[in-house]
């Protein structure tokens, strides 16, 4: 396995795996499955050194990635803060692939110069917690039932690492 900066030939895959997770209804408050057409600006923003996207692959097949996202765009006192998303295909989950994804963001967003990763993490969403906490990552807020899910209310919380 490898893990690399994405590349355009890799957008699909991305896609499909950000789309299995908003089919599971409990990894991310999007609701709605991804296309191409609408994420083509945030594959170009995520192409940038300062906000890489890595994926990790097994057999030149796209199976997890990890992006380093602006903290609130446009607001330049958050420069140094960067926030992190991963995601797994469910097929490889639990054989240590987060754990790697993660450690090689963190090391990326320290030379790039943040010093703050936020991981916007849904309260059910507890495999995710887990790794955060594995790499330090401490709570740094909850906010309580902001989230929707066909009609269930689920709390949000900020996980924060000063870096």
């Amino acid at each position: 396995m490898k893990i690399r900066l994405v590349e355009e030939k890799d957008y699909q895959q991305v896609l499909d795996i950000l789309n299995e997770s908003i089919e599971k209804r409990i990894y991310t408050a999007q609701l709605s499955k991804a296309n191409m057409e609408d994420r083509k600006a945030w594959f170009v923003h995520h192409s940038s050194v300062k906000h890489p996207m890595f994926v990790i692959e097994d057999d030149e097949r796209v199976i997890g990635w990890v992006t380093l996202t602006e903290y609130r765009a446009g607001r330049e006192g958050f420069r140094y803060t960067s926030e992190i998303s991963y995601y797994i295909d469910s097929r490889y989950q639990g054989k240590g692939l987060g754990t790697q994804m993660m450690g090689l963001a963190i090391e990326a967003a320290r030379e790039i110069g943040f010093k703050n990763l936020i991981a916007v993490i849904l309260e059910s969403n507890l495999i995710s917690i887990k790794l955060a906490k594995k790499h330090g990552f401490e709570l740094w807020g909850r906010l309580p039932g902001v989230v929707d899910i066909d009609g269930d209310s689920i709390s949000c919380n900020y996980w924060g690492l000063k870096l």
